[in-house]
Parts: C-alpha cells; structure tokens; sequence
C-alpha cells in the first residue's frame, strides 16, 4: 500500500473512532489527544516527511527525544497532524495543508476550553504573510529565542573570509598540536562512551539547570533507540581520548539539522574542528545546516552568530485575542 492510500485509510480510521471535533464548543480535547509513544513514531514520521519544514521543533528526532521526555501528545483535525506539549501548554503549528485563519482558530479553541493559556508555537513567516486575517484573530508574536540559525554547509566547511579567519586559525593551531587526531561514526554500541563523556562534560559546567537535564535524556533517548532514528553521529578523538561528539539528522532534502553536540573546552580548537568535521560530512547531502536556536543564552547567540549564518529562521508564536 502507497503512503497515501495508507495515510488515506488512517485518517478515515481515526475520524470514525474519535470525530474530527470540528465542533468547538463540544469538543473535549482530552479526549482526542493521545500520547506518542515509540509505536507511533512511523505516523507522525511519514507525515514529517511528507509535509517537511525547516524549523527544528519539527525534526522527527527532536519530537521523540526531547519532547517525548515532556510527554508529547497528538491527535489530527482538518486532516492536520496536532502535536501537542502539555508541559508547556503550547502545540505547534498544524502539519499539513495550509489552513485558513478560522480553521486554525477553531483548533486553538478546541483546546483553550482546557488549556486556557495555550499557545501555537513554530508558525512559519510564510504562513504570516500569506494569511493576512490571521491578526483578526491572533497576536502573533516573534520569539528571538527561539529563531533557527541556517548557515551554508559550504561555509562551515571552508571558513571562508575575514569574519571566519579566526575560526580557521583555530582549526590550524589544533591540527598541528594533536596530529593523532582521528574522526570515527557512531553507532548503537556507543551508548556507555558519550554518556560518560556527557557527564564529564557536566563536571566542568557549573551551569546545571532544567534545560540540561532534558537535553541529557534527550540524548539517551537517542543513543538507546539508535537503530529507530534517522540520525547520525560523529566521535573525535586525540590520544585515545573522545573530545567532542556530534549527532545530526535529515530536516529537508536540502538540510541537515544539527541535534546535539558536545566537546571539551580544554581542547583548543575542539568546537571549531567538529563544527567543521561535521560539516564535512554533510556537504555530500545537504546544502543547509540548521544549527537549531539560542534559546536566550548570551553566550550560545554570540557563538552561534560568529559563524556568520545564512538566514534566522523566524519563530512566531500566536494567542487569541
């Protein structure tokens, strides 16, 4: 069976069992909402896949790691895929074919009935632009926290210009001071090597806040089901000693997206050379990276922001009026 026809025969399923609540002010949301769970990952995979973005609230990997860890539900509507964060109270923008102004807000208000303070986080600039009644109903916000950094895979491979010298010096002074260096992939027999290297890493990091711990399990998640996601990874070593790491997956056709990454600051060099070693392999596939948002950290933005990205990808969040 085509995807198609299988998604088709899903959604018939999934109306007939629970309604498509169209209904607003009878709809229970609770009731339509199911928590995703690993057995579900080829569902909302295929429509991922099928509907692509490139924000990475939106990567596969992201959903089933970290918002997994938040209990994730979801649910379809208008034959839209809902992800739903109750953590947080917030859901992303509906995957599928674009909806209409009223559409999205009979959706929203399928679920402030229960979640009063419920935001619709991930809605694209293009959608904002092409939906002029949207301010009808929404206040739409831009959430410079969450903005996605785009950069050429080119140019995190050769560092070219003035603003990226630095950078290349970086990777020259490591090159010649470790010249045991070596680049291996990662595969499912790594789990017990990162995590350890993880909370190393930790020790030497006296900033240990929510984020961290979620960002941990994030990465056992990952590191666990390796075989189920569709990630891949690289290990940097020098005097037999992993210094840095890097686990990345497919956003687009045209885009990889960089899910975590991990190196020892006593390393000079370190951040530079897996950037770049990442980079390396990707330029094969990818023309993009998205090297995911800053999330208000100083110190992240101004990192971020010395490699000279692409583009911001702009995050808007919406909450009725």
């Amino acid at each position: 069976m085509g995807f198609h026809k299988w998604l088709t025969a899903f959604l018939l399923y999934w109306k007939n069992k629970y309604g498509d609540f169209v209904n607003t002010e009878t709809a229970d949301i609770d009731e339509h909402l199911k928590p995703a769970t690993l057995d579900d990952f080829n569902i909302i995979h295929d429509f991922l896949k099928k509907y692509p973005t490139e924000m990475c609230d939106f990567n596969i990997c992201n959903l089933f790691t970290w918002d997994l860890f938040l209990k994730l539900k979801y649910t379809f509507c208008f034959d839209r895929l809902i992800l739903f964060n109750p953590s947080y109270t917030y859901f992303l923008a509906p995957i599928g074919e674009r909806l209409s102004a009223e559409e999205l807000f009979q959706i929203y208000n399928s679920f402030k009935k229960t979640y009063p303070n419920v935001e619709i986080l991930g809605v694209s600039e293009d959608y904002i632009n092409n939906t002029p009644e949207l301010s009808e109903y929404f206040y739409i916000r831009n959430d410079e926290n969450l903005n996605d950094y785009i950069y050429t895979t080119e140019n995190l491979v050769k560092l070219p210009g003035k603003k990226l010298a630095k950078k290349k010096n970086l990777i020259s002074q490591f090159m010649r001071q470790y010249t045991d260096f070596t680049v291996k992939p990662i595969d499912a027999n790594d789990y017990a090597e990162i995590m350890e290297f993880c909370y190393y890493w930790k020790e030497t990091h006296e900033d240990e806040n929510e984020s961290l711990i979620v960002e941990f399990e994030a990465i056992r998640t990952i590191l666990t089901h390796w075989d189920l996601f569709p990630c891949y990874g690289l290990k940097l070593y020098t005097g037999g000693k992993m210094f840095a790491f890097s686990i990345y997956g497919r956003q687009t056709d045209e885009m990889a997206t960089i899910l975590f990454e991990k190196y020892d600051f006593q390393v000079k060099g370190a951040g530079q050379i897996i950037n770049q070693e990442t980079a390396k392999v990707l330029i094969k596939d990818y023309k993009y990276i998205n090297r995911e948002q800053d999330m208000g950290s100083a110190g992240i933005r101004q990192a971020k922001r010395s490699y000279q990205p692409l583009k911001m990808l702009p995050y808007h969040r919406l909450k009725s009026k």
